[in-house]
């Protein structure tokens, strides 16, 4: 009796370990490829596994649900698709083979919900592809969706929404026009996230969480692409947080930062990272730590809607109330104080004055003039916004 008491205990202990378990794998030391996770300080992954030169991990990372697949892409430069494929490797409940190619030429690997679909992008603007999976396997590529605007960083999340960075806003080759938009579930049309995830530039690198609780983007996008990462938490009312940096660590200089991705357990952070092709590789940092760390720190003002030009004659008195829906805050407006000044920083003419506690301006223009008025609104830490129009005396 005591050796069958014995057995079963070893069986017990034998199943509840990491190589055994599925529920475990991702707590095992044959988790991600076999690497050592980083801490708060970003590091590549797997440098000697998957870089092989002159080709170079870049874009968007993927892992199956279970952790035991790998998926990235190979290239070797930023913009063409020639050499271009999607790698995997996979763990054979003993080691990680690979890498395989899964399909040459496309990019932006991205699961299904279930993970029996595999999602890319390629072969032309407005397209995504899909791999159904089989019992040998990735099946054959077919196109999932083909639209005449630009589709870009396609990701879909539990709820049946899916989310793109598209150009419907502009021409497709007018990459300022990009917004990063949503496709509602049972939708065909494609719609903009608008402020305070979109700006002026290009908007378009992202990663979405499942469950739309929070986002990742490429944020302070420069005219050559070098940007930071920001994040955003998707609020109760269905707006979004205004994006704040993921800090020093992560934002330690300006550069190419795209392909954002979180490890389904929501512990680590993937991202390319370079300032040339010379120098792209694939990071990874924790990230489960301050994504809820983040939640609790200060959150910038914005300007929600910009204050429209103004025009009045001269010698006939005026008033002008900045409208409350001007500047948002999502620690809440009612902490935000305000000023007013000229769009260089000087005082404001003598005939035009400001009520700061209001929020209105009044005056009478002498003679004819245009000109530009700064309106800043300062959060309780500090950090301020602002909005300038113009006010013409004619």
């Amino acid at each position: 009796m005591k050796k069958i008491v014995t057995f079963l205990v070893q069986c017990s202990l034998l199943l509840a370990s990491p190589a055994f378990s599925q529920d475990n794998f991702w707590n095992s030391p044959q988790a991600y490829l076999g690497q050592k996770p980083p801490g708060n300080i970003p590091e590549k992954f797997a440098a000697s596994i998957i870089n092989d030169s002159p080709y170079f991990s870049m874009d968007r990372s993927a892992f199956s649900l279970d952790g035991k697949e790998f998926y990235y892409v190979r290239n070797n430069t930023w913009f063409s698709t020639k050499d271009e494929t999607i790698q995997e490797y996979k763990f054979d409940g003993n080691k990680w083979a690979g890498p395989t190619v899964v399909t040459p030429l496309y990019y932006a690997p991205a699961f299904s919900s279930d993970g029996n679909t595999l999602y890319f992008e390629g072969g032309g603007k407005g397209r995504v592809l899909q791999s159904h999976r089989t019992a040998n396997g990735w099946g054959p590529v077919d196109t999932f969706i083909r639209r005449d605007y630009g589709l870009y960083d396609f990701m879909p999340v539990k709820s049946g929404n899916a989310y793109a960075a598209s150009n419907i806003n502009g021409p497709v080759s007018n990459y300022n026009c990009y917004d990063i938009c949503i496709i509602p579930r049972g939708d065909t049309m494609i719609h903009t996230l608008g402020k305070p995830i979109n700006t002026p530039g290009f908007d378009g690198d992202f990663y979405i969480a499942p469950d739309e609780s929070y986002m990742v983007l490429s944020a302070k996008e420069q005219p050559d692409f070098e940007c930071q990462l920001y994040i955003s938490y998707h609020k109760k009312d269905g707006s979004w947080t205004n994006p704040k940096s993921l800090g020093e660590q992560v934002n330690n200089d300006m550069a190419h930062r795209w392909g954002e991705y979180v490890t389904p357990d929501n512990k680590y952070l993937f991202y390319s990272y370079g300032h040339s092709p010379k120098d792209c590789a694939i990071y990874w940092v924790r990230f489960d730590n301050l994504l809820e760390t983040l939640k609790h720190t200060n959150f910038e003002p914005y300007v929600k809607d910009s204050i429209p030009a103004q025009t009045f004659f001269a010698n006939k008195h005026f008033s002008i109330t900045v409208a409350r829906n001007t500047f948002y805050d999502d620690d809440g407006v009612n902490t935000l104080t305000y000023s007013a000044t000229l769009a260089d920083g000087s005082l404001l003419p003598s005939w035009l004055t400001f009520d700061a506690r209001k929020k209105v301006f009044s005056g009478a223009g002498t003679k004819p003039s245009v000109n530009s008025i700064q309106v800043t609104a300062t959060d309780t830490a500090g950090a301020t916004a602002s909005s300038i129009f113009s006010l013409t005396v004619k």
